[in-house]
C-alpha cells in the first residue's frame, strides 16, 4: 500500500514539474488535486523488469557501471543522464561495429562531434556527456577490462561560463517586503538562511527543527546529512508560518489548501519565481540564485571557504569556488584595503 502511494505521488510530483513554468502555485494546486482525484483507485506500478542475462559484453559493461553509480547513492536524475548517454553512446558503437572495450580517442571524439551537429547541444552540455563517457572509461580502465583509458586524451570542451550574480542587500529586501503570506515568508528565510537545495528543503519535517540550537539536519546528494542554520528572521517566520496552520502534516512546508499536502520542489520553485515577479527585481528569482546569495555572503563577510562548503554539502571545495565567487564590491574593497 505505502509504494503504491509513493508511486502515485511519483506521477504526481512529475506532472507539476513539466507544468511548473506555465501555472501560477494555486493553479499548479488545483491541477494537482484533480489529478489525485481521478487516481483514487487506480492501481500505479513501476515497470521493474530484472536486466536478462544476455551475451554481449557491451550491455554487460554498462550494467555493471551502472549498478556502481546505482550503489554508491548517486541521485536519480545522475543515474538518469548516464543511463541516457550510455545508451546513446552504445548505439553509436555499435552502428560504428566498435565494442565498447576497443574504443579509442578518436571514437570519442567523433562521437562527442556527432552528437554536437545533431542535437545542437551547448558546449556545457557537451562538456558534461565527455564527463559522463570520461567516468565510464575510467571505470572500464581501472577494474581491468581496458589497458588504456580512452578519454584521458580527449581535451575539455571549453564554455563560457556565466558570471553569477548574487541578489543585492536592496534587491533581497524587495523581496522579503513582497511576501504576503507566512508561508512565503518562511520559504524565503529559510532558503536564504540555510542555503538548502530545493530537494533537501521539501523533506524537512517540523520535529526536525531544533529551535533552541536554531539549526537541523538536512540530507543532502548521496543521502549524506549535514547540520543546517536558521537565522532569527527564519524562525520568526517559520514559528509565525506554524501559527497559521490548522493541520496535522508534520512536513515543514505544505500546501495551503487542503487536504494539505507536502509541497514539492515545483510547488516551491513556483512561489519563489512568483515572488521574484512581483517584487519587481527585474530578473528571474529561483531558489538556487537564493543558496548562491547565501554562499557570497558568507565569503563576504568573512566565513571561510571550507565552512560554506559544509554548510552547503559540497563533497568537494572546488565546487564551492564555482557556486560563491566574491562579487565585485567584495572584491574592490579587498583591492582598496591592500593596495590603497
Amino acid at each position: 500500500m505505502e509504494e503504491l502511494i509513493m508511486m502515485t505521488t511519483e506521477v504526481r510530483n512529475r506532472v507539476m514539474v513539466e507544468l511548473g513554468d506555465t501555472f501560477t502555485v494555486e493553479e499548479l494546486h488545483m491541477i494537482d488535486l484533480a489529478i489525485a482525484k481521478a487516481l483514487q483507485g487506480v492501481r500505479i506500478e513501476k515497470e521493474e523488469t530484472l536486466p536478462m542475462l544476455v551475451d554481449s559484453s557491451q550491455s554487460m559493461f554498462v550494467r555493471e557501471f551502472m549498478a556502481r553509480k546505482r550503489i554508491k547513492g548517486c541521485r536519480p536524475r545522475t543515474i538518469e543522464a548516464y543511463e541516457g548517454l550510455l545508451k546513446e553512446f552504445s548505439g553509436w558503437a555499435d552502428a560504428a561495429r566498435r565494442p565498447l572495450d576497443q574504443v579509442k580517442d578518436i571514437d570519442i571524439l567523433i562521437f562527442l562531434d556527432w552528437v554536437k551537429t545533431k542535437n545542437k547541444v551547448s558546449d556545457r552540455t557537451l562538456e558534461n556527456k565527455r564527463l559522463i563517457l570520461s567516468s565510464f572509461y575510467a571505470f572500464m580502465h581501472d577494474t581491468g577490462k581496458m589497458a588504456w583509458n580512452p578519454t584521458r586524451t580527449v581535451d575539455p570542451v571549453k564554455y563560457a561560463a556565466k558570471v553569477r550574480h548574487p541578489l543585492t542587500d536592496m534587491e533581497l529586501e524587495k523581496v522579503r517586503n513582497t511576501c504576503e503570506t507566512p508561508r512565503e515568508h518562511a520559504l524565503f528565510e529559510v532558503l536564504y538562511s540555510t542555503g538548502c537545495r530545493v530537494s533537501e528543503l521539501v523533506q524537512i519535517n517540523i520535529s526536525d527543527i531544533d529551535f533552541q540550537k536554531r539549526s537541523l539536519v538536512v540530507i543532502g546528494k548521496g543521502n549524506k546529512e549535514r547540520y543546517v542554520f536558521l537565522n532569527a528572521k527564519a524562525i520568526y517566520a517559520i514559528q509565525k508560518y506554524m501559527n497559521s496552520r490548522d493541520d496535522d502534516n508534520p512536513a515543514l512546508f505544505v500546501w495551503n489548501n487542503k487536504p494539505h499536502n507536502r509541497c514539492s520542489k515545483a510547488a516551491v520553485e513556483a512561489v519563489i519565481r512568483d515572488l521574484g515577479k512581483r517584487s519587481g527585481i527585474g530578473r528571474p528569482l529561483f531558489p538556487h540564485l537564493l543558496r548562491h546569495t547565501f554562499a557570497t555572503d558568507l565569503l563576504a563577510h568573512g566565513a571561510k571557504i571550507y565552512e560554506v562548503s559544509q554548510m552547503l554539502g559540497h563533497a568537494q571545495i572546488e565546487t564551492t569556488k564555482i557556486y560563491a565567487k566574491l562579487g565585485s564590491n567584495a572584491l574592490s574593497n579587498a583591492h582598496a584595503q591592500y593596495l590603497a
